[in-house]
């Protein structure tokens, strides 16, 4: 590669000195405070302050090195103590084409923010200050959880003290953020410390010696590597058991560890393990929740433990959602699911009744309407035969209300009438007594055999009429499943989560997918959860005791939870990918269900046995009661009646 030279390059500097109090429209999504004082995130030893001794020479070497044979732009941030260094650099670039933003460290994050944002290219940040606002710098990037990894960091200090800042620097310095670090020493030269990580995926310094400005860094001019050695790590894994996706021993080791026992989420990372040559240690979060990102900026459970770097992966089936990836990456799903509405299984309707349910109310009314009608249609008819053309006909109302009534029951009846009018009236009669008998016994025998059941929960629609029937709504709290509808903003989401009961928190949201299924066997409880989680509850628990809603809510997408920034995300991913593609996650998946008992489903059991019972024909004798019992009474009255007036 060729130096920058003035003949080789035409001129152009672009020369930004961005104050405290400036800040870009569009700020990137991470930011979660603004304007904070960088010294306000934790106590770093007192370094002191060093003496000037970096001279714009110095930057103008670095700035060479960067963008030496390439087009990549510099961002510079520095220390008001170098501020005369960074204002005599126009006079010296002038004739160089070189794309320079520049920025004073203010003490706020904010500045940060607007240096870290994603682009196609690769971002250099240069950063020239004290050695104690570098650590302090660092410091804040890492509780405030930003991605250092979206820039390539060129760190230039001085003085006694900076050399053994080095060891205190590398405690802040994410695995994955690529990181050089210049130190000016009292005699002129530049020497400089290039990054490792070791087996527990801490950054380790290490001094390579003097730098000349015709060295080339090869950290600088190289491309990411598509491979990442693992071998010997030594990594801890955040966990948390659940059912089919892993299993936990009860007990623990003295350093907090536990062992897994079984799993879908044990096998893949078991085969990774093998694939990527390294070990690891599973971890049980404080609050043993999955976790989240939470509107005051905490993050709980195992996310917590990854983004704080208190573990290197998260397991148990963590579903990727949008708050969670602004706290860390998550490599290529290996699983995926949708929402569902899990409740008990509808119940068989009461079947005192039954003999009603062949036809609605609508069709009820009007089948007794027109039995009424009938018996004076015909008497009507027959009067007027009787009074206008004088034909000698029966005219007893009560005789053909009474033989009205025996045709439809299909009790025959005994009107037996010579005139050509009351035969045609009496011919529709029939025939619509015909149609109504097929219709009612082919309804009633198949209402009878096949049992009707309660009205099933299969959308969110059926939500509201659910929650006036006595049903509570109810999902795993503090999961991905509460965020999807509280963080709704309209529709049917926002209308959903309305639902629950935000007054007694325990009775709609429950700390594990176990505890919400034995509320729905015990309870009127409709449980949102995974349908891969359903699945399992209902092949254990038995088909019959669970109804699945046919519409599927939202889908899920399960993967390993990773640091930000990790170069470990995108090796995992591509072995992720080399499994599904050849089946072997897919055949751990099966495995896992095949592994968990199986119950008959009790709903196949009743199928088989469509014998008439007593249940079936109870309708009937309550008929058959009441009926005995009312003429009963009719009997008694009417010989009080008599006797009554016998007696007088």
């Amino acid at each position: 590669m060729l130096p920058i030279t003035k003949n080789s390059i035409s001129a152009i500097l672009v020369f930004m000195a961005v104050s405290s109090g400036s800040c870009p429209r569009n700020l990137p999504r991470e930011q979660s405070v603004r304007g904070a004082n960088l010294s306000a995130t934790g106590k770093v030893p007192n370094l002191g302050q060093s003496p000037r001794n970096v001279s714009a020479q110095d930057v103008i070497k670095l700035i060479a090195a960067i963008v030496k044979n390439t087009e990549r732009s510099l961002t510079v941030l520095y220390g008001h103590e170098y501020e005369e260094v960074i204002y005599g650099l126009p006079e010296l670039l002038s004739d160089e084409f070189i794309v320079l933003t520049n920025f004073k460290n203010d003490g706020k994050t904010e500045i940060l923010h607007q240096m870290l944002i994603p682009s196609e290219r690769k971002n250099f940040l240069l950063v020239l200050d004290t050695p104690a606002n570098i650590i302090t710098i660092f410091q804040t990037m890492r509780t405030k959880m930003l991605k250092t990894h979206l820039a390539t960091w060129i760190l230039l200090m001085e003085g006694g003290d900076a050399h053994g800042s080095v060891a205190i620097l590398q405690e802040f310095v994410n695995e994955g953020t690529q990181v050089i670090i210049f130190v000016k020493n009292s005699d002129g030269d530049l020497v400089y410390y290039l990054p490792s990580i070791d087996t527990y995926g801490i950054t380790r310094f290490t001094k390579k010696g003097r730098w000349d400005s015709r060295q080339d860094l090869e950290l600088l001019s190289s491309e990411p590597q598509e491979t990442y050695d693992l071998s010997g790590r030594h990594l801890k894994v955040a966990v948390k058991e659940i059912l089919l996706g892993l299993q936990l021993s009860k007990d623990r080791a003295p350093d907090g560890s536990v062992e897994m026992v079984s799993g879908l989420d044990m096998d893949i990372i078991t085969i990774l393990r093998s694939a990527l040559k390294f070990s690891f240690k599973a971890y049980i979060p404080r609050d043993n929740v999955w976790g989240d990102l939470l509107p005051d900026g905490n993050i709980t459970g195992i996310i917590g433990m990854v983004a704080r770097r208190e573990a290197t992966l998260g397991l148990s089936v963590l579903s990727i959602s949008e708050s969670r990836e602004r706290a860390l990456d998550f490599a290529y799903p290996y699983s995926s699911g949708r929402y569902l509405l899990l409740s008990r299984s509808p119940k068989e309707k009461n079947r005192a009744v039954a003999i009603l349910s062949p036809f609605t109310p609508q069709i009820w009314a009007f089948v007794t309407s027109t039995l009424l009608l009938m018996g004076p249609v015909v008497y009507s008819v027959s009067y007027l035969l009787n009074k206008v053309m004088g034909a000698e006909v029966k005219t007893d109302l009560q005789w053909f209300q009474f033989n009205i009534f025996r045709s439809i029951v299909n009790q025959g009846n005994s009107m037996k009438e010579d005139a050509l009018q009351i035969r045609l009236v009496l011919l529709s009669w029939f025939f619509f007594c015909f149609i109504y008998a097929a219709l009612y016994s082919g309804m009633l025998t198949a209402s009878l055999a096949a049992p009707a059941y309660e009205t099933p929960i299969d959308s969110l629609e059926d939500l509201p009429r659910a929650i006036k029937g006595g049903f509570t709504l109810g999902t795993l709290g503090n999961s991905n499943y509460e965020s999807l509808f509280k963080t709704a903003t309209g529709g049917l989401f926002k209308q959903t989560w309305e639902l629950f009961n935000h007054n007694d928190r325990s009775k709609s949201f429950v700390d594990n997918i176990p505890a919400g299924v034995q509320r729905v066997l015990k309870e009127k409880f409709v449980f949102i959860t995974s349908d891969n989680f359903a699945r399992a509850f209902v092949q254990t628990l038995g088909e019959g005791m669970f109804h699945l809603s046919r519409e599927r809510l939202f889908p899920s997408y399960f993967a390993i939870a990773c640091q930000t920034g990790s170069p470990i995300t995108n090796q995992i991913t591509r072995l992720v990918l080399r499994l599904k593609e050849g089946g072997i996650i897919e055949k751990i998946i099966d495995d896992a269900y095949r592994k968990l008992p199986a119950v008959p489903s009790a709903r196949e059991t009743e199928v088989k046995n469509i014998s008439i019972t007593l249940t079936h024909l109870q309708t009937a004798f309550y008929m058959f009661t009441l009926g005995t019992a009312v003429s009963t009474l009719a009997f008694i009255l009417e010989r009080l009646t008599l006797d009554g007036n016998a007696t007088a």
